[in-house]
């Protein structure tokens, strides 16, 4: 490692390598357990998308020294029912295999065990020593896994929502590696080999950027310690950092785009892309628009009009782009566009009121006072700071909330340009039921 910090209870560490290694830990004595992060970043193709999330699930069900998911669970029981897991999350063109470890502080151990210790080696385990030989992952680990793939990906084709989404983001992002969907296709899962997953997952231990963020309830050195040198010691080369932020250029025209399913309720994906917004400024309008209790779209699409079930917002900072969707009844979904552009419109033309700028910033802050009472939201806020490079923490970025004007709201409402416009359209007459697809 190229630095180290002494750390005091309560003070934040942070080791930068040069080998694209981040650790990150912060003390909070109010808590009683730990928990450690890390995240493997990386850039994704069609063909290695369904083995990322393949591995999130493999390299935690067994190891060597747990070869199956009973003992792995049997040894999780014996440290005071401690947790390992892992899931994949994308960010933008990228991806995050974000490996979470939860365990008892040792304090609180009844015969004094070295809890800590433990978690260290069975996360270290799993990681550099996985149920592998040959050069190919184990079964029957491997092919229960690769089933549990199989399924979640027909899960997600079945869940009319996030088919939605995932067709919506296919057309918007269209040649990005942002409109590969999370778990990849069922065509290349069904390809995936034990062989191909783990020498992916070599290549990722010495190549990958990796975030490692830890949150205990007293200053635990020996962490950063075991974890940086046995990572370390996979790497015998600088690695590239990622680039997290790759804005999707707008469409000349907006695209419409039709499908038609057999289901009670339509689903409409709106997808708007911007140039570059201040965080500060993008954060008091996506409150405004969708964020707060009487955001525009919940109260004048969904209370005033009732034309939708629900109208939820979502901020895909990396790719520069706000996605609207909603459900609603076959007959509605032009009304729909037509009032989610009109809400735009409206902080366009500054039809807001200061005491929504006032509550999206409240809401802010209360959000960000809510995630120092849990060290998983701890860990995901620090780990965010990370990829958004901005080093502000809540009540800096609050204070820059507040100074933002009205005039600053309408000129980056104006940057929002309808890109793409995908309708699941229910067939007409099957009946409006809000919980039906």
């Amino acid at each position: 490692m190229t630095e180290q910090f002494a750390q005091q209870s309560g003070d934040p560490q942070e080791i930068c390598t040069e080998n694209g290694i981040r650790f990150s830990a912060k003390c909070s004595p109010k808590f009683r357990s730990c928990l450690l992060t890390l995240h493997f970043y990386v850039q994704r193709t069609a063909e290695t998308a369904p083995v990322h999330a393949l591995l999130t699930d493999l390299l935690t069900a067994s190891s060597a020294d747990e070869p199956d998911i009973a003992a792995m669970s049997l040894r999780l029981e014996s440290l005071y029912a401690a947790d390992f897991s892992a899931k994949l999350s994308l960010f933008g063109d990228c991806a995050g295999l974000i490996f979470t470890a939860s365990w008892l502080d040792d304090r609180f151990a009844l015969n004094g065990e070295a809890v800590t210790d433990a978690m260290l080696e069975l996360v270290l385990g799993c990681l550099l020593r996985p149920n592998a030989a040959n050069g190919a992952f184990r079964d029957p680990e491997f092919r229960i896994c690769k089933q549990n793939l199989l399924d979640d990906i027909d899960c997600m084709q079945n869940d009319k929502r996030s088919y939605a989404l995932k067709q919506a983001a296919a057309h918007a992002y269209c040649n990005e590696p942002a409109a590969i969907p999370a778990h990849g296709s069922r065509k290349y899962a069904e390809a995936v080999t034990a062989e191909q997953a783990f020498r992916l997952w070599q290549e990722i231990l010495q190549t990958a950027p990796v975030d490692i963020v830890c949150i205990t309830p007293e200053p635990k050195p020996q962490i950063a310690e075991k974890l940086l040198d046995a990572l370390q010691s996979c790497r015998h080369m600088p690695v590239q950092p990622v680039a997290f932020t790759s804005p999707s250029p707008p469409k000349p025209e907006p695209q419409t785009v039709a499908e038609d399913v057999d289901a009670g309720q339509s689903k409409l994906v709106l997808i708007y892309k911007y140039r570059a917004i201040p965080r500060e400024v993008l954060a008091v309008l996506c409150g405004m628009l969708g964020g707060i209790s009487e955001s525009l779209l919940f109260t004048n699409i969904r209370e005033k009009q009732g034309l939708c079930y629900y109208c939820v917002l979502q901020n895909s900072v990396y790719k520069h782009a706000l996605v609207i969707d909603s459900g609603m009844d076959p007959a509605q979904a032009d009304s729909v566009r037509l009032a989610a552009d009109a809400q735009i419109g409206a902080l366009k033309n500054g039809e807001f009121t200061d005491e929504m700028m006032e509550q999206a910033i409240l809401q802010f802050e209360y959000q960000a006072a809510a995630a120092q009472d849990a060290p998983d939201s701890m860990a995901a806020v620090e780990a965010a700071r990370f990829r958004r490079s901005d080093p502000r923490d809540a009540a800096a970025l609050a204070d820059a909330m507040r100074q933002v004007t009205r005039t600053q709201i309408a000129e980056a409402a104006m940057q929002l340009v309808p890109d793409t416009v995908y309708l699941l359209r229910a067939a007409e007459g099957e009946g409006a039921d809000p919980d039906a697809g």
